[in-house]
């Protein structure tokens, strides 16, 4: 696992095929951020995990009336065999 203050979304972006996979503690949904879209949010000035961090909320957690930020990022790095 990737520490989150120890890298930026320029250095998992740069790693074979990563993605970051975004748990809500709360409701244990799982989101998962593709390349693209990693690349999209660095275009908009986002350069570190904790700065990405801050612009995420769980909808379902939001639509039962829950501030739904018990969100983490866990970035993943798949590599080719």
């Amino acid at each position: 696992m990737i520490r989150p203050r120890s890298r930026s979304l320029l250095e998992i972006r740069a790693a074979v095929r990563a993605l970051l996979e975004i748990p809500c503690e709360d409701c244990g949904r799982t989101k998962r951020m593709w390349p693209g879209a990693i690349q999209e949010v660095i275009g908009q000035g986002t350069r570190t995990l904790m700065g990405l961090h801050n612009r995420f909320s769980c909808s379902v957690c939001r639509e039962r009336g829950g501030l739904g930020t018990t969100t983490t990022l866990v970035p993943t790095v798949r590599r080719s065999a």
